[in-house]
């Protein structure tokens, strides 16, 4: 069986709608290891080529990329032996049978990766990028190129492009949306309003495509690890108070993703959804209005995908 690597680029392109950030500023690449995701001798160099992609820049010699959002990247919070620990997914160090099988649990496990960053066959990874600005079309075209080559100057494999119908990513969306107020409201107030929403966008989604997530997600998680009394049956912080507790952790631990979704003040919300087919309407937030709106659909028009192969199966085949 040849062993291939696939790494699909999708440009990123708008569909308007009020409130709504230009969608062009989202980028996504899907890379197929020769043997799947968990593999100790890929994730080295997979973590080294995705840490490449930061030295991209634009004509005026600036850095091209804000953000960086995959298993190479992201660091968790998760529960370590008999600590909770600030982590990244990826420990160099501890790429033996265990720690893989670590690695693996926790991303099945973790409300903020899954079907967002690894494929439920755990073949393939997708990495997030957002650019410092919204792309045109001709700068698509040269951001396409530039990671093209910082790829295969990382990871031993040529590019091409192949039928956009056929990538993991095809037909689906991804959806942000940022809420904010003017109140003053209580954690649980807050979460509770979130809760709702999610419930709503949760009605006809039924999919092991689809993945919703938000502050309340993360919350019921890191509570969960910390075995202890802070989380109702309904996985709901019991009071305020163990909602500050649980903040107060996630700050010790340098971690910025609970911040990102719910500030603490709670006086800005975020919900996110990755799905299939269609986007969802708006969810409505009680007492908090919808301040912006992030939009990425994986369609054919949309979706540019190179596959790349390792040098040695391109040289055979020509």
């Amino acid at each position: 069986m040849r062993k291939t690597i696939g790494v699909f680029l999708l440009s990123v392109l708008g569909c308007a709608a009020p409130l709504a950030q230009p969608a062009s500023d989202w980028q996504a690449i899907t890379l197929y290891p020769p043997a799947g995701i968990y593999q100790a001798d890929f994730l080295p160099a997979m973590v080294a080529a995705t840490e490449s992609l930061w030295q991209v820049q634009d004509q005026q010699g600036k850095p091209v990329l804000k953000t960086i959002d995959s298993i190479a990247s992201m660091n968790v919070i998760v529960a370590q032996d008999d600590e909770v620990r600030f982590r990244r997914i990826i420990e160099l160090k501890e790429l033996d049978r265990a720690g893989l099988q670590r690695m693996q649990t926790l991303v099945e496990q973790h409300p903020l990766v899954r079907r967002r960053l690894v494929t439920a066959d755990g073949q393939a990874t997708h990495i997030w990028l957002r650019p410092q600005t919204a792309v045109n079309q001709q700068d698509l075209q040269r951001l396409t190129r530039q990671l093209q080559q910082t790829l295969q100057q990382q990871l031993p494999v040529s590019c091409r492009m192949t039928d956009p119908q056929k990538g993991p990513l095809a037909g689906l969306y991804l959806s942000e949306w940022q809420f904010e107020t003017t109140a003053r409201p209580a954690g649980l107030q807050a979460l509770r309003a979130l809760d709702k929403a999610a419930q709503q966008l949760s009605v006809n989604t039924e999919s092991d495509q689809v993945q919703l997530y938000s502050a309340l997600s993360l919350l019921s998680y890191l509570g969960g690890i910390l075995g202890t009394e802070l989380l109702d049956k309904h996985g709901m912080p019991v009071s305020d108070m163990a909602v500050s507790q649980m903040y107060m952790l996630a700050e010790s631990l340098r971690s910025r993703d609970l911040q990102a979704l719910a500030r603490p003040d709670f006086r800005q919300l975020q919900l996110v959804m990755l799905g299939h087919q269609q986007l969802p309407a708006v969810p409505e937030l009680t007492g908090y209005q919808l301040s912006h709106t992030h939009h990425w659909q994986g369609t054919p028009e949309q979706y540019r995908i190179l596959d790349c192969r390792p040098l040695t199966t391109v040289s055979a085949e020509n």
